[in-house]
C-alpha cells in the first residue's frame, strides 16, 4: 500500500513493564507515556496494542466506556509524542495462556453468528469513531487467533476474517487493516492460509521466532537461524500475493545473552529489508516486572523478551533497531527501488495435504525444502522468490523445484509449464524425492530405471567438474532415483557410482537433476552450512542460466542485495554467519572501483576487493551509476 512505501514500519509490541496484560486494567498514563518516548528516541514508529477482549466487550452487547476512554488517552499519548499504534482486536491468546471471554460459552468465533455478530459490533465501533485517526496505523483483526480457537475449516477462517475485514472498510476508508497469523501457518495446516486471509486483508502478516521450532536447529546468529524471518516473509507473500509485514520476531535474554540478541536482531532487520518485508515489529517492547502472573508465570521466559530491560535500559536489540532506523533516513528509504529476482522457488500445488500421499507429506516437510532451497541460493548469489506453480514464469531466467514429491507439488498441466519454460529458453533445476511424470525423461535426458531409499545413512555425492563437499545424512523414508544417462552429461556421482547430478540440454533451455532431496536431507542436519557446499549445485545452475549480478560475493555466508536510487545504486551486503568473514566484491564493470568506497553502516573506508565483515555484521555503500 502506498502509505507503507514511504516509511519502513519499525516498531514494537507493547506491553507496561510493570503491568503486562493488566495494562487496561492498571491503567497508568504517566507509565505508558514515559515508555512511548523512550520508545521513539529508540526510532521506532509504531507501537503494536493489544485490546485485551475481556476488557473491552465484557458483555456481547457491551463496549466498555471505561477501557474506550483509556483508549482515548492513548491516542492523546500518541499525539503528544509523536507515535502511531496498531490496534489489535480480540486478543483472547497472549504468551502462552489463553483468556476467554466468559460470555462465549464454547461458540465457536469463527462460525458461530451469534459470535460474529457481537464481533462486527466491537470492530464497527472503533471504525467509526477513530476513522479519521492519525495516530492509527492500521487495525488488526486479532493476535494469532488460532491459538486461542481452533477453526474448524479453512472456510470458517477466511469467513471470519473477509467479513470482519469488509466490516471496517465499511466505515474507514483510511487505515488498512490485517490480521496477526504466525508460523503456525507455515508450519501446520492450522486453517489460516496466506492466500485466504489475502482475500480481505490489505496486507499479510507474519510472526516468526526461530526458537519455536525445531526446522531451526542451529544457534540463532547463524545462517539457518538468521534466514528464517524474510524467508517467511518471502514465502508469505509467494502465497498471498500481498506485501508482508513481520509483526513480531525476536528472542528472549533468558535464552541467550544479550550480545547474541543483538547480533540476531541486526541481521534480521536488514535481511527482512533486503527481502521486502513492509516492517519489523519487536516481540516486545519492555521486560516485565509481574513474573508471578500470568501468562509470565507458567511462560517464564516470557518476561525478558523485551528489547530495554525493566529499569528502562535498552539492550543491544534496541540500539540496533535505532541503528537501522538512522540508516533508513540516511539512504532515503522511501526512494530505494528493490532490484528484481529473476529467479524463482516454486512453492509445491498442494503446500498444506494433499490426498493419497505418504505421512512424510507435511507442510512442516514443505516448509523444510523451500527454507533450505532458499539458503543455498542466497548462498549461491541468487535473488529468487517463492512462486505458485500457476503463477507466471515469463520474468524468470532460472526455476528451481526443491526435493520434488511424487503427488501435491506439482500437476501434470503445471509440469507442462515447466517443460515449456525449459524448453523456450530458461533454466530448471529440480531435485527428486518420488516425482513420476511423464516428460520428466526427454527434460533431464535420462532413462529412469527405480527408486529406493539410500542403502546406507551417510550419502556422498563426488564431481571433478563441479569440486565440492557434499555429505549427507539420510532419512529413512525418502527417495533417491536410479537411472541411466541417455542425451543427459552426468556430473557427479554418489560413492555407488550411480549417476547424482545430470545436466541436459532441453530445446533452448538447460535442465539440472538432482537424484536426491538433498534440501530435506540438509533440514535435518545441525549447524550444517558452515561445511557443506551445496550452494555450488545453485551456483552451477546459475551459470548455466546465464545469470550474472551487477555485484558479485566470494563468500556463501553473504546475502547481496541492489536497490535503485535516483541516479545510483545502494548495495547491502548481510553476513548470516556469527563469524568474521573476509570477502571482496567484483562488478560487471571492473573499472567503477578505482578508490576506496565508504561503508555507510559503520562508517569506515573500505577496499572492496579485500575486505572484512564482522560475526553478523552489514555493509552498504553507494555505487553510481554508469561510471
Amino acid at each position: 500500500m502506498d502509505i507503507f512505501k514511504k516509511t519502513f514500519i519499525l516498531g514494537a509490541n507493547y506491553w507496561p513493564r510493570n503491568h503486562g496484560i493488566e495494562m487496561w486494567k492498571e491503567w497508568n498514563y504517566e507509565e505508558i507515556k514515559k515508555e512511548f518516548i523512550e520508545a521513539k528516541n529508540l526510532g521506532l514508529n509504531v507501537m503494536r496494542i493489544n485490546l485485551f477482549w475481556e476488557d473491552f466487550q465484557p458483555q456481547p452487547d457491551v463496549i466498555s466506556e471505561e477501557a474506550i476512554q483509556k483508549f482515548d488517552e492513548l491516542i492523546k499519548i500518541c499525539n503528544e509524542v509523536g507515535m502511531k499504534i496498531a490496534p489489535t482486536f480480540f486478543v483472547g491468546h497472549m504468551s502462552g495462556e489463553n483468556w476467554d471471554v466468559p460470555w462465549r460459552e464454547g461458540k465457536n468465533i469463527y462460525s458461530d453468528s451469534y459470535m460474529l455478530r457481537y464481533q462486527l459490533k466491537l470492530v464497527r465501533f472503533f471504525a467509526e469513531r477513530y476513522k479519521d485517526q492519525d495516530a492509527i496505523l492500521f487495525w488488526d483483526l486479532s493476535n494469532e487467533p488460532d491459538n486461542y480457537v481452533k477453526a474448524n475449516s479453512r472456510h470458517d477462517a477466511w469467513l471470519w476474517n473477509y467479513v470482519l475485514s469488509n466490516e471496517i472498510k465499511k466505515y474507514d476508508k483510511k487505515h488498512p487493516v490485517t490480521l496477526g497469523i504466525h508460523q503456525a501457518s507455515l508450519l501446520t495446516n492450522n486453517n489460516f492460509y496466506p492466500e485466504d486471509m489475502a482475500e480481505g486483508n490489505d496486507f499479510l502478516c507474519m510472526h516468526f521466532y526461530p526458537i519455536y521450532t525445531d526446522v531451526c536447529l542451529d544457534p540463532v546468529n547463524s545462517t539457518r537461524s538468521t534466514y528464517m524471518a524474510p524467508f517467511s516473509v518471502k514465502l508469505t507473500k509467494g502465497m498471498g500475493k500481498k506485501d508482508v509485514l513481520m509483526e513480531e520476531f525476536g528472542a528472549t535474554t533468558l535464552m541467550m545473552g544479550e550480545e547474541v540478541e543483538g547480533d540476531y536482531y541486526r541481521v534480521v532487520l536488514y535481511s527482512l529489508l533486503a527481502n521486502g518485508s513492509i516492517g519489523a515489529i519487536a516481540w516486545c517492547f519492555g521486560d516485565f516486572s509481574v513474573g508471578k502472573r500470568l501468562p509470565y508465570n507458567s511462560t517464564p521466559f516470557e518476561t525478558q523478551f523485551g528489547i530495554t530491560t525493566v529499569e528502562g535500559r535498552p539492550k543491544k536489540a534496541a540500539l540496533e533497531m535505532k541503528a537501522f532506523s538512522e540508516f533508513l533516513k540516511e539512504v532515503e528509504y522511501e526512494k530505494l527501488v528493490p532490484k528484481e529476482s529473476d529467479v524463482a522457488i516454486i512453492i509445491p500445488d498442494k503446500y498444506y495435504e494433499a490426498l493419497f500421499v505418504g505421512k512424510d507429506y507435511t507442510p512442516e516437510r514443505n516448509f523444510r525444502i523451500l527454507l533450505n532451497s532458499f539458503i543455498l541460493a542466497k548462498q549461491a548469489g541468487l535473488d529468487v522468490d517463492l512462486i505458485r506453480p500457476k503463477d507466471d514464469f515469463k520474468k524468470y531466467k532460472l526455476l528451481i523445484v526443491p526435493s520434488a514429491y511424487r503427488k501435491g507439488h506439482l500437476t501434470y498441466s503445471q509440469w507442462l509449464k515447466v517443460m515449456e519454460f525449459v524448453k523456450e529458453g530458461g533454466a530448471l533445476y529440480l531435485s527428486y524425492d518420488g516425482i513420476a511424470i511423464e516428460g520428466f525423461e526427454e527434460v533431464f535426458g535420462v532413462k529412469i530405471e527405480y527408486f529406493m531409499v539410500p542403502r546406507e545413512e551417510n550419502v556422498e555425492i563426488e564431481s571433478e567438474i563441479l569440486p565440492a563437499r557434499l555429505r549427507y545424512k539420510a532419512l529413512p523414508s525418502n527417495k533417491r532415483l536410479i537411472l541411466k544417462p541417455i542425451k543427459g552429461e552426468t556430473i557427479a556421482k554418489d560413492k555407488e557410482g550411480n549417476p547424482s547430478i545430470i545436466v541436459n540440454q532441453y530445446g533452448k533451455g538447460r535442465a539440472i537433476l538432482v537424484t536426491y532431496p538433498i534440501e530435506l536431507y540438509l533440514s535435518y542436519m545441525p549447524d550444517v552450512y558452515k561445511e557443506n557446499e551445496s550452494f555450488k549445485i545453485y551456483q552451477f545452475a546459475k551459470k548455466l542460466a546465464g545469470i550474472v549480478n551487477e555485484v558479485e560475493v566470494d563468500s556463501p555466508y553473504i546475502e547481496a542485495k541492489e536497490f535503485e536510487h535516483e541516479d545510483k545504486k545502494l548495495i547491502l551486503l548481510i553476513n548470516h554467519e556469527n563469524e568474521e568473514v573476509r570477502i571482496g566484491v567484483k562488478l560487471k564493470d571492473k573499472g567503477r572501483f578505482n578508490e576506496k568506497i565508504e561503508d555507510l553502516v559503520n562508517k569506515r573506508e573500505i577496499n572492496p576487493e579485500n575486505f572484512a565483515i564482522a560475526p553478523n555484521g552489514v555493509v552498504a555503500f553507494w555505487l553510481k551509476k554508469g561510471v
